[in-house]
């Protein structure tokens, strides 16, 4: 038995919301307060014992705040018709369902939270526990279907509206007695959430494949068709003596209990304990000092109640649950070391946290049910572990799951983590906004790839080397080599660009041969990327006309210019043209490539656009060498001016004047010094490209 599929419905950040499970291991991760952890405490909550915690503030805040205005003007007009109590509440009852029944189809209530469980099974499985949930008769369907809702009825609702009539009655009448009533209004809007809140009651349902033909059955049968074991990122670590601690001790001494030779050991172990005790005759002599000790506070009890109160005594019991606990009390964990035995606190948090999570682990291995769904949930087990330990660590749960065919669940926001995970395994839960998050399924992202070899590759490699930043990212940078990172990072520590250095920025770099690749993942995370590549035309064009009929060899700027304008092999001047025109911002506004437009004065590469914004010419035109000498030493700034051309015997002339093409091109191999002599000069600002700044600009929207 399987957890196949996870829906969920009108759940604090999420709407309608499905992810499917590997047979293996699922990693559900996302930043903070993208609603991971709120989702798998409902789930565990639904799938154990007790009743699940659920309060109005865990409907998505939109429905509830929609529903409450609209019902607002219903609950003020059947309070002035004046009626009694019980007419009143029949009467908003009424409104609010439009039948007797508990089908709950009408516009007047909150649509219903729900949690669905998809459940296959195989061919050669025991579904003996599950046989009476089938719904569907079809013999190629293997799946069971179960609805977990919540949801006020008609009678639930005016039970406690009826408990908070007086209540809601007199905020009423404060608005009927007051010319500006605002703050009132918002009270009495507030009573009625906490009856709606008073009213809701969990359901559980097996039904078709469709989720319309449901059964109700009892909350507590569904629950035992689970096998479910969850560690919350909350869990005690420090191996202390006192209290409730000494979790890892405890946790391998149930561990060794299930150990034949130990087991044995702890049956006969009460005995040959008791034994001892009674040739001693210590159990006698405990029974007469209880009876001696107590004598006087029983007589006065006895007269109390009539004189039948009988002896009180203390005694011996010893058996194997006693000793079990006697081990627990008396056996510490300790680590031994070259010859040094080491308490359990003294290896660090992390080291405990990995230890306790596989002592669990191994422990419920030995309960599996093949009858059930077994489903293990880790909530972030990367927790107080250093990057190297989290990539170690996760490689054996990882290799654990698979090797115990045990199903999992982790949450996780860690990068390490996400890359020791294949990506049909990964599922993302990325906020749209404050209110809503949604979940991507990599598996169908997977799915899309297969039938393009060349992009599934490339993916699979991608996904091993950064992939895990943008799954984190509120936005990303794409860029092409290490002086744009350099320069970007800084640009970001400027006053100009501190909103945008606030967000999670994912910088990857690559080659312009290569960004356009990333469509597909930009698309599908819908995440804002700013795409930096270099108009790269040929570099023998030398003169204005050559550079605007030149083609570019930029992969990337040639494929998104293709799909948008449908010309495979635009001139520069088409070029510059797309992207004055605003055509570069592609997917609906989720990306914008961004490459050296007009007012880069021709430049091909970030270095020349530069250089042109600081000397204020054009990158074709040529000035004397010791201009170049003299501005180098002047600015600070780290270039290579070219060595003159030996002269011919029969020609004294040399051409000493230079492009910035020239320039750059001689300073190839310095590319990085000389930006990093840009951003120690101070001058940044002043030789920042505009390509450039507009795309930050566009990213920081």
């Amino acid at each position: 038995m399987l957890l196949k599929e996870i829906t969920i419905q009108n759940y604090r950040k999420f709407k309608n919301e499905s992810f499917s499970m590997a047979d293996d291991i699922t990693l559900l991760a996302g930043a903070n307060n993208s609603g991971k952890t709120s989702m798998i405490n409902l789930i565990a909550s639904i799938m154990q014992n007790g009743k699940t915690p659920f309060y109005i503030s865990d409907i998505p805040v939109s429905l509830s705040k929609q529903w409450v205005d609209e019902v607002y003007d219903t609950f003020i007009c059947c309070f002035s018709k004046y009626e009694d109590k019980l007419s009143t509440v029949e009467r908003i009852v009424s409104k609010l369902f439009s039948t007797e029944s508990s089908s709950l189809k009408c516009d007047l209530i909150i649509p219903a939270t729900s949690i669905r469980f998809k459940i296959d099974y195989y061919e050669n499985d025991d579904i003996r526990k599950f046989a009476d949930f089938i719904m569907d008769l079809n013999p190629n369907n293997k799946s069971f279907y179960f609805e977990y809702s919540f949801q006020p009825t008609n009678i639930s609702f005016g039970q406690a509206l009826e408990d908070n009539y007086k209540k809601l009655y007199a905020r009423y009448k404060k608005i009927q007695s007051l010319e500006d009533p605002t703050s009132k209004v918002e009270q009495f809007k507030e009573v009625i959430l906490s009856i709606y809140e008073a009213s809701i009651l969990e359901k559980c349902y097996f039904s078709d494949s469709n989720y319309l033909d449901k059964v109700e059955i009892e909350v507590s049968t569904f629950r035992r068709l689970f096998n479910f074991k969850y560690i919350n990122a909350g869990r005690p670590l420090d191996d202390q003596s006192n209290g409730n601690f000494k979790s890892l001790s405890k946790n391998m001494v149930e561990l060794a209990t299930h150990n034949e030779k130990l087991g044995a050991l702890l049956e006969d172990l009460p005995d040959q304990i008791l034994s001892p005790i009674q040739d001693a005759k210590i159990i006698d002599e405990v029974r007469a000092a209880s009876v001696t000790g107590l004598s006087n506070a029983i007589k006065t009890i006895a007269k109390a109640s009539g004189g039948n109160t009988g002896s009180m005594i203390l005694n011996i019991d010893i058996n194997e649950e006693t000793i079990t606990s006697l081990l627990n009390q008396i056996t510490n964990t300790k680590y031994q070391y070259e010859g040094y035995v080491l308490n359990e606190a003294s290896q660090g948090l992390g080291y405990s946290n990995m230890i306790y999570i596989l002592l669990q682990l191994e422990t419920y291995k030995r309960r599996i049910d093949p009858l059930l769904v077994n489903l293990f949930v880790i909530e972030e087990p990367e927790s107080h572990m250093h990057p190297q330990m989290q990539r170690i660590f996760g490689k054996y749960l990882k290799d654990y799951y698979l090797q115990k065919k045990i199903q999992g669940l982790i949450t996780t926001h860690s990068g390490e983590m996400v890359r020791i995970t294949e990506m049909k395994n990964l599922r993302v839960s990325r906020p749209l906004n404050h209110l809503e998050s949604k979940i991507y399924d990599f598996s169908t992202f997977k799915k899309s790839l297969s039938g393009d070899t060349t992009l599934d590759t490339f993916y699979d490699w991608f996904y091993e080397i950064g992939f895990s930043d943008i799954v984190f990212a509120d936005r990303v940078i794409l860029y092409e080599g290490d002086t744009e990172r350099l320069l970007i990072r800084k640009l970001l520590t400027l006053d100009t660009y501190e909103e945008l250095n606030q967000k999670y920025i994912a910088y990857v770099q690559v080659g312009g041969a290569y960004a356009h690749k990333y469509s597909k993942v930009i698309n599908f995370l819908k995440i804002k990327t700013l795409i930096l590549t270099d108009l790269d035309y040929k570099k023998d064009a030398a003169t204005v006309e050559a550079v605007e009929e030149s083609e570019t060899t930029n992969a990337t700027i040639n494929s998104y210019y293709g799909e948008s304008k449908g010309k495979k092999s635009p001139t520069v001047l088409d070029l510059y043209k797309w992207k004055e025109k605003g055509e570069n911002e592609l997917f609906g506004g989720l990306a914008l490539v961004s490459f050296q437009g007009e007012t880069e004065q021709y430049a091909r590469t970030l270095e020349e656009a530069m250089l042109s914004k600081f000397y204020k010419f054009n990158v074709l035109e040529k000035k004397d060498r010791n201009f170049w000498i003299q501005q180098r030493i002047a600015d600070k700034l780290i270039y290579t001016v070219p060595n003159p051309v030996k002269p011919k015997r029969d020609d004294s002339n040399t051409d000493e004047k230079y492009s910035i093409r020239d320039i750059v091109k001689h300073t190839e191999n310095k590319k990085t010094d000389f930006m990093y002599s840009v951003i120690l000069k101070g001058l940044i600002e002043k030789m920042l490209p505009n390509y450039i700044k507009e795309g930050l600009e566009w990213l920081q929207k």
